[in-house]
């Protein structure tokens, strides 16, 4: 089969994001995409709750390359509990890998009923996350959904050299629970070992919000390449 051509990076905005899931199967209410303008705590306060999921862009790239690639050598950071994800094989797909790991973790009833994103989970469930990304590839209205929306951005599409070049990246931060129960924040990150254990978690939004402060940030050598964006809303 020929190689499929490298998707266009989609751009870290609420609305990008609208535009991609809503035809998918997110309704129009009660989750929005919400921008996340500060990762002070008294500001968090302004983004309406519950938080569902949160998705960060972030520079991968340099030392803070270096600690994520260390830390999924260790087997401890694995969780250990029931969370859908899939692994990213179609390079600057990771915008649309961070929004499934944010909309595919929702309870179903959030989605809409006979929609494609839950069709696609269906279809999903019985794969490991190698054949789930092959199942991403063969189908055809993620990829035209992404192109569609890449392409809707207020930023410059990349071509050439810049599309080839591309170290910014989409992950996403959800709440599921372990073997035994427990409350835990996950990484979920196509590109990583496998869905990581961040912690107990009480508070999806603050929880990730203190783990970029603490690790991400730091790491990143001053480069300031982060946006924040949460899934959020008055669930019925």
């Amino acid at each position: 089969m020929a190689q499929r051509q490298k998707w266009v990076p989609l751009e870290a905005s609420t609305e990008v994001f609208t535009d991609w899931a809503r035809p998918l199967g997110l309704p129009d209410q009660p989750l929005s995409f919400q921008d996340v303008w500060s990762l002070d705590e008294d500001m968090l306060s302004f983004v309406p709750q519950p938080v569902k999921a949160v998705l960060l862009l972030f520079p991968a790239r340099g030392k803070l390359q270096g600690v994520r690639i260390k830390d999924d050598a260790d087997e401890g950071n694995r969780f250990k509990g029931d969370v859908w994800y899939i692994k990213q094989q179609i390079p600057n797909a990771c915008g649309s890998i961070g929004l499934l790991h944010a909309l595919l973790n929702l309870p179903e009833g959030d989605l809409e009923k006979g929609s494609k994103l839950l069709q696609f989970k269906a279809a999903s469930l019985p794969l490991d996350p190698l054949a789930r990304a092959k199942l991403l590839d063969e189908t055809e209205f993620f990829s035209e959904a992404h192109t569609a929306t890449a392409q809707s951005g207020q930023s410059e599409v990349p071509t050439g050299d810049a599309l080839e070049n591309v170290d910014n990246h989409f992950l996403a931060f959800v709440q599921a629970k372990n073997e035994k129960g427990e409350t835990r924040l996950v990484e979920l990150d196509g590109n990583r070992v496998g869905p990581l254990d961040c912690g107990p978690s009480t508070d999806l939004l603050r929880d990730a919000a203190r783990l970029v402060r603490e690790k991400y940030i730091p790491n990143a050598e001053g480069d300031v390449s982060f946006s924040m964006i949460a899934l959020a809303g008055e669930a019925e």
